[in-house]
Order: C-alpha cells, then sequence, then structure tokens
C-alpha cells in the first residue's frame, strides 16, 4: 500500500520545486539557520501542493490512463489504490500545504492558493490549448520562486523571474519535443495538444525560451552585482544551454528533459562547476 501511495504522489518530480529555495540561495541567506528552516518548509508546501495535483490529474485521467500503454499501471487506473482513498489523500495533502504555510509565513499562503488554482486550470482546461499549456507550467516555477522569497522575507529580482519562467519554458517545450519524439504516431493520443506542435514549431520554441534563458541570466548578473566575478557563471550557463539544446533536438533524445539533465555528464558537470562558481564567488564578495 506504500508503495502504490509513493507512486501516486509522484516523489520523482518534488525535483522541480527547488526552485522554492532560489531566493535562499542568491539572496545568501543561507548562512541563517531561520532562514534556511522556512524556505525548507516553504519547499514541503509545495512538495505537498504539488503532490495534490498530480493526484486530481490521475483522478480526472483515471479512464484515459486504463488505455494508455504505460499510464494504466498507474495506482488509480490499475485499481490498487480506489478514487475516494486518492481523494482523502489529496485532500490531505493540499489543507497540510495551506496550514504550514500559514506558519512558514502568510504571504506564502496566496502563492499556494495561485499555484494550485494555476494546476487545476491547468488540469481541466490550459493543457489542451496550445502555447498556454506551456505558459501556465512556467508561471508555475515563477511562483515557486516568489513563495522561496516570501517565505524568508527577502528581495528578488525580477531578472530572476523571468530568468525563472523561460528556464521553465525551455524544460515545458523541450518536454513536449522528447513526447512527440518518443510516442511519434501515438503522440496525439498520449496528448492532444501535440497535434498542434509541429517539430518547426517547437524547436523555434525551445531556441526562444533558451535565448530568453541566457540574456536574462547574463543580465543578472552585470546589473544586480557591482562586482564583475558573478558574470563567470554565464560560462556554465551558455554550455549548460547549448548542451541542453543539442541533446533535445540533434541527439532525438525521447526521454523526459529532467531525465536528460540527470544523465548527461558533461550537463551534470555544467551544473556543478556552476554551483562550485557560485560558492566562490560568495565567499569572495
Amino acid at each position: 500500500m506504500l508503495k502504490q501511495i509513493l507512486k501516486l504522489i509522484r516523489p520523482k518530480q518534488w525535483i522541480k520545486n527547488i526552485f522554492v529555495l532560489v531566493p535562499l540561495i542568491f539572496s545568501r541567506t543561507f548562512t541563517d539557520p531561520q532562514a534556511v528552516i522556512k524556505a525548507i518548509l516553504a519547499l514541503i508546501c509545495f512538495i505537498a501542493a504539488s503532490s495534490s495535483i498530480y493526484i486530481l490529474n490521475d483522478i480526472i485521467d483515471i479512464e484515459r490512463d486504463k488505455l494508455h500503454e504505460t499510464k494504466r499501471l498507474r495506482p488509480l487506473a490499475s485499481g490498487s489504490i480506489k478514487e475516494g482513498t486518492a481523494a482523502w489523500f489529496m485532500v490531505v495533502l493540499f489543507v497540510f500545504s495551506l496550514v504550514l504555510s500559514s506558519f512558514v509565513h502568510p504571504f506564502v499562503v496566496p502563492c499556494i492558493v495561485a499555484y494550485v488554482i494555476l494546476n487545476i486550470l491547468y488540469t481541466l482546461v490550459l493543457k489542451k490549448i496550445v502555447i498556454l499549456d506551456v505558459t501556465a507550467i512556467s508561471f508555475g516555477f515563477v511562483l515557486r520562486v516568489i513563495a522561496g522569497a516570501e517565505a524568508i522575507q527577502v528581495y528578488i529580482s525580477s531578472w530572476v523571474l523571468v530568468c525563472t519562467f523561460f528556464i521553465a519554458l525551455c524544460l515545458a517545450t523541450g518536454k513536449r519535443k522528447s513526447e512527440k519524439t518518443s510516442l511519434q504516431e501515438n503522440s496525439t493520443r498520449h496528448r492532444k495538444v501535440l497535434s498542434c506542435y509541429n517539430d518547426e514549431f517547437l524547436k523555434a520554441m525551445i531556441q526562444i525560451s533558451i535565448t530568453g534563458t541566457a540574456i536574462t541570466y547574463s543580465l543578472y548578473t552585470i546589473l544586480e552585482y557591482e562586482n564583475q566575478l558573478p558574470m563567470i557563471t554565464i560560462l556554465f550557463v551558455f554550455f549548460g544551454l547549448f548542451r541542453y539544446m543539442q541533446l533535445i533536438l540533434e541527439e532525438q533524445e525521447g526521454r523526459l528533459p529532467e531525465e536528460i539533465i540527470l544523465s548527461d555528464r558533461p550537463l551534470l558537470l555544467s551544473i556543478l562547476l556552476f554551483g562550485v562558481a557560485w560558492i566562490v564567488i560568495f565567499l569572495l564578495l
């Protein structure tokens, strides 16, 4: 039963909520124990809220999932967990996220509510509308960053928010490209909106989102710091973005973006060097 519950709440997807910690890192408040605790609690809030949305999505799509080659193995579609039990878990997780967020900071609550409403709209309507589907996903990541800033009450640069949007858009369009690559002629049965995305359009969207990420991140390092040291990290960001684009577009990788990122050594190395560079910069600034 526990194994099925874990499948239901999709812990593999929790990594997306790491964006909640972005303000903690870039405000350099990670040396403050109280700020760290609040940021982690905000992270837990989003994990609970996102898990409740995954359950809602499975409840709504249960009949369609039963006909899908792999999704039929999900706890609800396979019948290993009843709809009533899943709905109960969904409500508990949502209420838990609201109650906990109110203890973290009152301003985190509207972020959680906005995130849940956005994802309900996505599940019911927006995921069927071309462009709006990936835009909604991207805005969900921005809400995570805003919540992280509100949790510890720090300023978050507008450049960071815009950069977050473009990074998320890059991942969302990359996922659409991966779905079309792996499923091919069955892609529209899996997700109807994919019929509105041809390869050239997806390629253009990925390129634009990568360009937006590169520009906004570069402007952040230039405009938000008097010292020029942060500009060094642009090198690692550019390499990582170009490598990701190569994997998605040129090598026709059919895997999900998170699978590509976590399995490609050059990409992981660029992320590691990016992190190390910022640690050194924080020590020197």
